[in-house]
């Protein structure tokens, strides 16, 4: 357990703050016993704050603290040292620090999810980042690679139906079953006698991992006071693009032999039992436990159709151009540019790591700014940095793929906010899930245009193709603004639905 202690050599005079109880915006202390505090509220599990007197007529600050946040603790402990020995000035909220104080709970969900961002990250990246060696080892073109990605997308109705059946059964059911089956999938896959063999087990591996990363976001906004759902949200993130990371760092081992790519996936039964252990510990939401038994409750929630015409459509253009380029990215680079395994991931963890400064800010400017213009920034660094990339070799295709996951990456906690809080509690995983195929359907077109327009040859043509789909993400910063601003206001007001904040326990606080 953290203990820190700070030494002064002066007796401190009554109105030292110190002498009082701390209230900031990382915890709230109770007085025990004059010069002895202990927690009232913050995102810690253990908490204790003693001022003693020494024998040279000096003081002593002991802190013993610890972290409620589950596998991330020890990260969190030492991330905070700074501000728990100092404290936070009277209305001060640091970018690394959401604007709501969080609770033991809070700190509690965003741990397990944290972890299970990880094992989503991993499963997900797979099929991504080894496509191109497994094509090459059957056999397959560039056009039967993205006529296979585009069939793996079919996976959206794995998606819709997992995520529907968590509005009636609980999301940490779903949100178990979905990253064990699919972390049995992508294992399976490592036994695959065909291509065909690949592309139908991915399809149900992917549809379970997106699945789980639509749940994931769900129970973060579902829990998280209003003010901090785009930094859960954003943390969520992070700890996801660890997992695609974790696929970078083993990327190399397909190059011992064409068949190695096998050996990558067999890593995913590790996955699946980091998911079991998570999810098991995950507490179900409140508001779907509170929302489950109002009577006639799920009757009289529904899905709006402007909001949701407005967000399918933005993510149909937003996946119509980044599909393509998170998919066909490693072979633009292995057959365009002649890079091995080993370098494309040093060329990937290079270039996109930095996407966590990206994250961080959009965070913030989510939170305290607004979902709109996030968005709108996001989308367009998105369009030019990726864009930019296809077209261009040496310093200039790195430097743009920074731009393009940097300021890419202010979009992220946005739209990963909105996409939840902008529907009811007994409709939101339907609604997402549907999304998620409309976005599917967006990749899928954007996949088979590249593939068309690029060219089946060994070095096909990739410039053209991402020039012209690089549109669809600008028209998207367009629609963004008609949809309703959901920063700092809770999720009942934004769906007059669902019952009214004061039929809660667990509205926001800061």
């Amino acid at each position: 357990m953290p203990t820190l202690r700070t030494s002064s050599v002066d007796t401190p005079p009554p109105d030292d703050p110190r002498l009082r109880p701390r209230s900031d915006a990382m915890v709230r202390e109770v007085e025990l016993a004059p010069g002895r505090f202990t927690l009232d509220e913050g995102p810690f599990r253990y908490w204790d704050r003693t001022i003693a007197t020494r024998a040279d007529g000096g003081t002593e600050e002991t802190i013993r603290y610890r972290s409620a946040a589950p596998h991330w603790g020890w990260l969190v402990d030492l991330a905070t040292r700074r501000p728990v020995r100092r404290g936070l000035a009277d209305g001060s909220s640091p970018v690394w620090c959401p604007t709501d104080r969080l609770t033991p709970r809070d700190a509690q969900v965003l741990g397990l999810c944290a972890t299970l961002s990880v094992v989503a990250g991993f499963l997900g990246g797979l099929i991504t980042q080894t496509m191109t060696r497994i094509a090459d080892d059957f056999g397959e073109s560039l056009c039967d690679q993205t006529g296979s990605l585009a069939i793996i997308r079919i996976g959206a109705v794995v998606t819709l139906v997992a995520a529907a059946a968590a509005d009636r059964i609980g999301r940490r059911g779903m949100l178990l079953g979905s990253l064990v089956g699919s972390a049995i999938a992508s294992t399976l896959t490592a036994i695959a006698p065909s291509f065909a063999a690949v592309t139908v087990l991915q399809l149900v591996s992917r549809g379970l991992t997106a699945a789980a990363a639509v749940l994931i976001s769900i129970v973060v906004v579902e829990e998280i006071p209003a003010h901090s759902r785009a930094y859960a949200i954003g943390l969520m993130i992070l700890p996801g693009g660890l997992g695609v990371g974790m696929v970078l760092w083993v990327l190399p081992l397909a190059d011992m032999a064409p068949w190695a790519w096998r050996i990558i996936f067999g890593l995913s039964a590790l996955a699946g039992l980091a998911a079991w252990a998570s999810a098991r510990r995950l507490p179900e939401s409140e508001r779907f436990e509170h929302d489950e038994h109002v009577p006639h409750e799920r009757e009289r929630q529904h899905i709006d159709l402007r909001r949701f015409a407005l967000l399918g459509l933005i993510l149909f253009l937003l996946n119509l151009f980044t599909a393509p380029v998170q998919q066909l990215q490693n072979d633009y680079l292995n057959q365009v540019r002649g890079f091995s395994a080993t370098k494309t991931s040093v060329f990937l963890l290079l270039t996109n790591t930095w996407g966590f400064v990206g994250i961080a800010v959009g965070s913030q400017l989510a939170d305290r700014r607004g979902r709109r213009w996030a968005a709108a920034i996001g989308l367009l660094g998105i369009a030019a940095g990726n864009a930019v990339m296809f077209n261009t070799s040496g310093w200039p295709m790195w430097a743009a793929s920074v731009v393009g996951s940097v300021v890419g990456a202010v979009l992220a906690p946005a739209l990963g906010a909105m996409l939840p809080e902008l529907f009811p509690t007994l409709r939101r995983g339907a609604a997402n899930g549907w999304l998620t195929c409309v976005a599917v359907v967006g990749s899928a077109t954007g996949l088979l245009t590249t593939g068309a327009a690029a060219g089946c040859s060994a070095t096909p043509s990739y410039g053209s193709a991402m020039n012209l789909l690089a549109l669809a993400p600008v028209v998207a910063v367009g629609l963004a603004f008609f949809l309703p601003e959901s920063a700092g206001v809770e999720l009942e007001a934004l769906n007059p639905d669902d019952p009214e904040p004061d039929d809660r326990p667990y509205t926001s606080t800061t």
